[in-house]
């Protein structure tokens, strides 16, 4: 767990890019990273409105918090958007101030986060919880802002809620919390696996992300129940018509006035 990049352990300016992926020249960014794609359009400032409540939410906690926040994204069921609102959620961060950023892919069953980020095969996650590898190793630099990526890897899927409970888990927190000023977790879904209900109690905050129009309130519900005792911040309602967000109020001299 020592393999820290000197340039990482001195905190200063690093996370050049993705070896191999997205970071090089010919490689697609994938269209849904709106926080690079579209950063002045409503999507992206969506995540930006989010990113301030979070903050907000963590300077209620104050000295509760030692270190990085640790805030992790899930859902209720697979398909509603978890690992693209993570990533959004972790650029916007890295690009909002001047803060290293660290997104880490939690799902080890079926992580997304290499897909996504065009990362191809890299040691992540998987192989520092079993040894194989260690932390600095498998953090993939990124060019927007100072973030760093760790994929997901490999391994069984019978074992990723062992690893996840096991005492390396909680040291690789520990580490990430010295190294960044903020880490996000991209976590599996509460009512499918055991992982995330392990992930979340090691979390400052969750966010729990529910796709509009299709999940069912008694789901929704489930999976509040699932993370029972974990610090729910907020949810994030994905996947919402545009026609039916109501219109920001004008402003007259500075004052808001009601619409007709």
């Amino acid at each position: 767990m020592s393999s820290i990049p000197k340039e990482v352990a001195a905190r200063g300016p690093f996370l050049e890019r993705i070896e191999g992926g997205a970071g090089e020249a010919g490689q697609a960014i994938d269209e849904r990273l709106v926080a690079i794609t579209q950063p002045m359009g409503a999507a992206a400032e969506q995540y930006r409105i989010l990113l301030h409540r979070l903050r907000h939410m963590r300077a209620l906690r104050g000295e509760a918090i030692q270190g990085g926040a640790v805030i992790a994204a899930t859902s209720s069921v697979r398909g509603e958007g978890v690992s693209v609102t993570a990533a959004n959620l972790a650029l916007t961060a890295a690009r909002a101030r001047d803060a290293r950023v660290a997104l880490v892919d939690c799902d080890l069953r079926r992580g997304g986060l290499a897909q996504l980020f065009g990362m191809g095969a890299r040691p992540g996650l998987a192989e520092v919880l079993t040894g194989k590898t260690e932390i600095g190793e498998a953090l993939g630099r990124y060019p927007e802002g100072h973030l760093a990526v760790i994929p997901a890897g490999r391994v069984p899927g019978a074992e990723s809620a062992s690893l996840l409970a096991g005492p390396r888990f909680a040291q690789t927190l520990g580490l990430l919390r010295t190294l960044f000023d903020e880490i996000y977790l991209d976590v599996p879904p509460a009512l499918a696996t055991a992982d995330s209900s392990v992930v979340a109690h090691k979390a400052d905050g969750i966010v729990l992300v529910v796709r509009a129009g299709t999940t069912p309130r008694e789901q929704v519900a489930g999976a509040v129940r699932s993370l029972a005792g974990a610090p729910i911040w907020g949810m994030v309602l994905n996947g919402v018509d545009p026609a039916r967000v109501p219109a920001p109020l004008p402003v007259v001299k500075g004052h808001l006035t009601a619409g007709k």
